[in-house]
């Protein structure tokens, strides 16, 4: 029990405020992930399956990856689909990674978890696990990989030669959520890499739901994991209408905050109108943790829900440096200092901000951005990867030659233009106007080349 982290089940956390699906909300992915969850191959399936798995269909994966922007209301799902399997009896396990607390950012406790669950929901493995545990007392300080076999895989398959998984209705999710927040990258992409393999060779119809940011190591570990059995993709993406979703929750914040709220009585019956209604939802950018923020911002109990309203529309300043989106902030900041040379990131979110203000220097395209800070072909995209929770870097069409940067958040490139909000990381928009005045200048001296010169020293020192 020792090793078990007790706030990585997904109906434990100790936060005060734990990720939550807002009522008739997300109901197309989540019917989606369950028609997942519940499908069963029948035997002749099975047996196609193990002889070649990777040619079977999405509804027979094993392991489903969903997948989707910082923000964007994974773990919200999660939680709720665990929900769903909990009453129907089909949960084996769940493990939520969460990058702040020490006991859920390291891939130690996880299979401590797992094993704690399956003996729990099967009894009849309890005995299987104990065996294994006083067969070799230092199990649990073995690898992923071993632990895994040892304590959940192998007592399984043991069930199952007794016929356990022939019945209907079996447990049989496993749900890892935040994989990206496990702090070893390495142990993230072995984990996948172990589980594409391990369900085929133990032939179990177990079903893995991995969620996480598109973080690119994790997408290459799918990618060859694809290969070795079906892995199944589910985006969160404007496919799911999350626009819809958002309006609906925040009709319904703003309708309690109208009811119930200190200083209700002074709130006009038609706030906040529908032009304010459309411009949080465009800022929104889909991603329910902006309109999670917007509403704990506004539903203070110590000031005015107008006033705290107009702060977060820009329309008053805030009061005693109460910032709305700093919960928001940190995501970002996080996000931006873990990329391995942030000075060049930033240069490269500098020109792209000049790039695409109004009436500027149109087409903003990635070739132009190499260009002016005299950067290698295809630099942009590897530099920018591990941003992928926040933005793309993505052609606009399948025909089109260039491509170009768009953000998941529309807030993202509010943060990086305000100083108070991202201070180290504030975009000075002067500096790179005054690096396209100059890069723009020597491409017209040099007959279109463009050499290195003193543009680049000048930026990069």
């Amino acid at each position: 029990m020792e090793a078990v982290s007790p706030n990585a089940f997904y109906d434990s956390d100790n936060r005060a405020d734990p990720p939550k699906c807002h009522e008739n909300t997300r109901v197309a992915v989540i019917t989606k992930i369950m028609d997942w969850v519940t499908h069963t191959m029948d035997t002749d399936a099975f047996i196609l399956w193990l002889c070649n798995p990777a040619a079977a269909p999405e509804t027979d994966a094993f392991i489903l990856w969903l997948y989707g922007p910082a923000g964007a209301g994974k773990t919200a799902i999660a939680r709720r689909v665990a929900e769903l399997c909990e009453a129907q009896g089909l949960l084996l396990a769940s493990f939520l990674f969460f990058r702040s607390d020490p006991k859920r950012n390291t891939m130690k406790p996880l299979v401590a978890n797992i094993a704690y669950s399956v003996a729990r929901v099967i009894p009849s493995t309890n005995e299987l696990i104990k065996i294994a545990i006083e067969a070799d007392p230092l199990i649990l300080t073995y690898s992923i990989e071993v632990q895994l076999t040892k304590l959940v895989l192998e007592p399984l398959r043991l069930l199952a030669d007794q016929g356990y998984f022939l019945s209907g209705n079996i447990p049989r999710l496993v749900l890892i959520d935040g994989l990206d927040e496990c702090l070893d990258k390495d142990a993230q992409t072995n984990l996948i890499q172990f589980l594409a393999s391990a369900v085929i060779r133990n032939q179990l119809p177990l079903k893995f739901l991995i969620v996480s940011r598109p973080e690119a190591h994790i997408k290459l570990a799918v990618a060859l994991a694809s290969q070795k059995t079906t892995f199944s993709h589910l985006e969160l993406n404007t496919d799911f209408l999350p626009d819809e979703d958002i309006r609906r929750f925040l009709t319904d914040k703003f309708h309690e905050i109208k009811t119930c709220h200190p200083f209700r009585s002074g709130i006009p019956s038609l706030w906040p109108s529908e032009q304010q209604m459309d411009h949080l939802i465009c800022k929104a950018s889909g991603q329910f943790i902006y309109a999670s923020v917007v509403v704990r911002f506004v539903n203070s109990a110590c000031n005015s829900p107008m006033r705290q309203l107009g702060i977060i529309l820009g329309l008053q300043p805030p009061i005693n440096h109460d910032l709305p989106f700093a919960e928001l902030d940190a995501l970002y900041t996080f996000i931006l200092s873990c990329t391995n040379n942030l000075d060049l990131v930033l240069h490269i979110m500098g020109v792209h901000s000049v790039l695409q203000e109004p009436g500027g220097y149109d087409p903003c395209t990635v070739e132009k951005i190499e260009s002016v800070l005299y950067l290698e072909e295809g630099d942009v995209r590897v530099y920018l990867s591990p941003l992928n929770s926040l933005l793309q870097v993505k052609k606009a069409l399948e025909s089109d030659r260039k491509y170009g940067i768009s953000f998941h958040h529309t807030s993202f490139a509010d943060f990086l233009e305000s100083p108070e909000r991202s201070k180290d990381y504030c975009i000075d928009a002067p500096k790179y106007h005054l690096l396209m005045v100059k890069w723009i200048f020597q491409m017209l001296t040099s007959n279109g080349m463009c050499p290195r010169s003193s543009v680049h020293s000048d930026l990069f020192g």
